[in-house]
């Protein structure tokens, strides 16, 4: 993918995420004042927030797409081959006689 289309992505997914946080402290709100006498399970609040990690991975993998940061220079696509010959510090080669 090109880098625009990363960072398009990115930045739809970023303003997703804030939406969606928004939301989520909504309903986290709205469940604790109509729930007051029944006890909450672990799993529902599980459940509201599998949604928001997903977006979050989704939008933080397109930044690093964008900003190049998951490539370091030794994953490049840039590769300089040096010949046994001229590699430092390797002993000389000496033929057969």
């Amino acid at each position: 993918m090109s880098t625009i289309l990363h960072l398009l992505l990115a930045l739809a997914l970023t303003l997703f995420l804030a939406f969606q946080g928004g939301a989520l402290v909504f309903v986290l709100r709205s469940r604790r004042a109509l729930l007051a006498g029944r006890r909450r399970r672990p799993t529902e609040l599980l459940w509201t927030v599998i949604p928001v990690m997903l977006v979050l991975f989704l939008a933080a993998r397109s930044w690093v797409a964008v900003f190049d940061l998951g490539r370091p220079a030794v994953a490049s696509a840039v590769i300089t081959a040096v010949p046994a010959a001229e590699t430092p510090g390797a002993p000389p080669r000496q033929g057969n006689p």
